[in-house]
Parts: C-alpha cells; structure tokens; sequence
C-alpha cells in the first residue's frame, strides 16, 4: 500500500475510537491505572507481526507508556501531540512526521527509515535503532546516548547534538553542517564516522582522544 492508503483508510470513527481509546491510558492522569496497553488496531497485525497503525492521526501524545511492537509508520501527530517520556521496543516509525516535537525517553529495536524529524527535541536513549534516510535537521539533542544506531544519508544539517554519546553507531552518506556536536563522544570504528562539515567540534572525543 502507499502513503495515501494508509492514511485514507482510517474513517472518521476508527480515528476517533483509537484516540479515545489512547486518552484513557496516556498521560500522568492515568499513571495510576493497571495494564495500561496501546490500544488495538481496528486493522490487525502486519506482515511483520506489528500492532497495525500505519498511517494514523493522533492528537493524543504518547507518554508514560511502555510501548511494544506497534508499527506507526506514515503516522501524523497533530495539535500538540508527541512521542514523550515513554519507553518504546521493537516498534517502527518510518516516514513518520514528527517535525518540532518530543521524541522522548527510551527506544529500543526501533526504525525511523525516512522519518521527518526536523527541529524535534530528542533525548534519552536509542538503542539498535536505524534512522536511515531521515531528516535530522535543526533537531535538538543534549546528553542523549545512541548505542549502535544506523544513521545513514541522514540530514543533519543545523542540528545540535550536545554533549551526545554515540556507541559503534554508523554515519555512511550523513551529512552534518552549521550545526554542533559539542562535548559529545564517539566510540567504535573510525572508518563508519561522519565527514564533519562546518560543524561545532569542541570537546569532541573519539575513542577517548580529543578531535579539537
């Protein structure tokens, strides 16, 4: 299916129900309810065995929750709504719009191939997530730990990524410019580092030597 399938297969009353059905356990409101699970798609599971979301709307954010094989690819996130201080495994997220929102706490195992992601305020920590393909742009990360991510033809033009930890991630085709990555600290192998631009490299270290 194409984007537009996705997105035009959702009627009125799904998108209403599946953010009916979000409301009632997201957010510190409901913290003090038991088995607070990500609502059931009206369409099943993928191919791949994920909760079947792609191409929804929500206008609820997801927070507080602990999320697991939900696939969110195509998804637009509107009004405030966000992805905020909640733990997400094996989910995915490609081609996602989440431009100048949270992307926030723990994710593992999780993809954002193509995801729009431009001016998004990120933080805590990826762990084996892949970001290929997807704009990075004027993104805002500080003390942010990314362990053996793919962040290949990633666009991180303007982006500020401070005081960042990244562990035997990958940079193939990434490009960085006008941006900073001060403080922040690579490990793994030199050959998989990005090519640096005009970007602010003070306090770098690479395998515990100092860039500049």
């Amino acid at each position: 299916m194409s984007k537009k399938q996705f997105i035009t297969r959702w009627d009125d009353e799904q998108l209403a129900e599946a953010n009916r059905s979000l409301a009632a356990v997201t957010g510190k409101s409901n913290l003090h309810k038991k088995d607070r699970l990500f609502p059931s798609s009206p369409f099943g599971q993928t191919a791949a065995g994920l909760e079947d979301f792609r191409g929804v709307e929500l206008t609820e954010t997801i927070q507080y929750l602990t999320v697991q094989g939900v696939d969110l690819s195509y998804a637009r996130f509107v009004g405030a709504a966000s992805l905020n201080t909640s733990t997400f495994t094996n989910c995915c997220f490609d081609r996602i719009k989440l431009d100048s929102r949270y992307v926030t706490h723990e994710f593992s195992r999780c993809s954002f191939r193509g995801a729009k992601l431009n001016n998004a305020r990120i933080s805590e920590r990826f762990e084996d997530c892949d970001f290929t393909g997807s704009n990075l742009s004027k993104a805002i990360a500080n003390d942010v730990s990314f362990i053996r991510c793919r962040f290949s033809d990633v666009n991180f033009r303007g982006a500020m990524f401070m005081h960042c930890r990244f562990e035997e991630c990958s940079f193939e085709g990434a490009v960085f410019h006008n941006g900073s990555l001060a403080g922040s600290r690579f490990t793994g192998e030199t050959g998989l580092l990005p090519v640096w631009g005009n970007t602010i490299l003070d306090g770098v270290k690479i395998n515990g030597e100092r860039l500049v």
